[in-house]
């Protein structure tokens, strides 16, 4: 039976594989009614008639992009960016197409430990086999251990200059790299047209503001913790493309200021395991469908 997987880089551009700087949020000013400061003689005479007419004037609707909600974003972003080194564990529920049009979900675990600026190890955890990807400053790897083989190349000094290199020229994203490079060089909120946050809720036993989002080609709503730590909590995107809405669920434990043994980021092959050539892919080996 065919699936067609939801694409879970879906441009949320809050995207691409966030920032060295803040972003730009062109689009909130002006938005609202301009009005007089001039009073008008009916009002000045106790006019019932424009008393009752100007209560019953609709408000002036709130702006489409919240700049509130795209400030949010950018602190957590920062708040991301400044972090040297931890371990964040996701729990994840991507839905593929049926050939009925029936959504069903693929459950996924990830494990992504990163050190600043040149370590980072993922794994994939799901349907009886682990994917991954390590890196330790000089070399790239990715491995799928159900397939046996794994393949590697050399690699920028840095995770920032990775980031890219993969993107550019293998169309690999880092997991979490539309977490962590938000604004990176360019203005993500220009492709938003609906930003707006709603309320607060507990996810895990953390405080966090619920926010959505909108453009084109998708909805996406993300929670982000309260207090002086501003992390991602949850993140469900929907593809608004396809007539069954399949959606894309992310629920992040984070543990922050680990201290990673030099073991952590080198990689050694399982037995059997053969080498492969590495080379540009619509999506790496170990996102391979099932």
């Amino acid at each position: 039976m065919t699936r067609r997987a939801f694409p879970v880089s879906l441009a949320v551009s809050f995207s691409v594989v966030v920032a060295l700087a803040g972003c730009a949020h062109p689009g909130r000013a002006g938005s609202g009614q301009t009005q007089s400061n001039v009073p008008s003689p009916l009002v000045d005479l106790g006019n019932d008639a424009s008393d009752a007419a100007a209560a019953s004037a609709p408000a002036a609707a709130p702006p489409a992009v919240d700049p509130h909600a795209t400030a949010a974003l950018d602190s957590m972003a920062q708040y991301l960016r400044s972090l040297h080194s931890f371990e964040v564990d996701a729990d994840t529920s991507t839905d593929v197409v049926l050939d009925n049009g029936q959504n069903a979900a693929l459950v996924r675990h990830a494990q992504v430990k990163v050190r600043r600026p040149d370590g980072l190890r993922a794994e994939i955890t799901g349907n009886g086999n682990v994917r991954g990807m390590v890196y330790d400053g000089r070399r790239f790897t990715i491995f799928n251990q159900k397939k046996g083989f794994y393949a590697r190349t050399d690699a920028p000094p840095t995770l920032d200059g990775l980031a890219r290199e993969l993107a550019n020229t293998w169309h690999i994203e880092l997991p979490l790299a539309d977490l962590f490079y938000w604004g990176f060089g360019q203005q993500d909120d220009l492709a938003l047209t609906s930003a707006q946050a709603l309320q607060l809720d507990k996810v895990d036993g953390r405080w966090c503001t619920h926010y959505a989002f909108r453009q084109q080609g998708a909805d996406w709503e993300l929670w982000i913790g309260q207090g002086r730590r501003p992390l991602p909590c949850r993140m469900i995107i929907t593809d608004t493309t396809q007539p069954s809405r399949p959606r894309h669920e992310v629920t992040y434990h984070w543990k922050l200021g680990v201290a990673f043994p030099a073991s952590t980021f080198a990689f050694h092959p399982q037995a059997g395991a053969r080498e492969i050539e590495m080379t540009p892919a619509n999506k790496p080996p170990f996102e391979d469908a099932e």
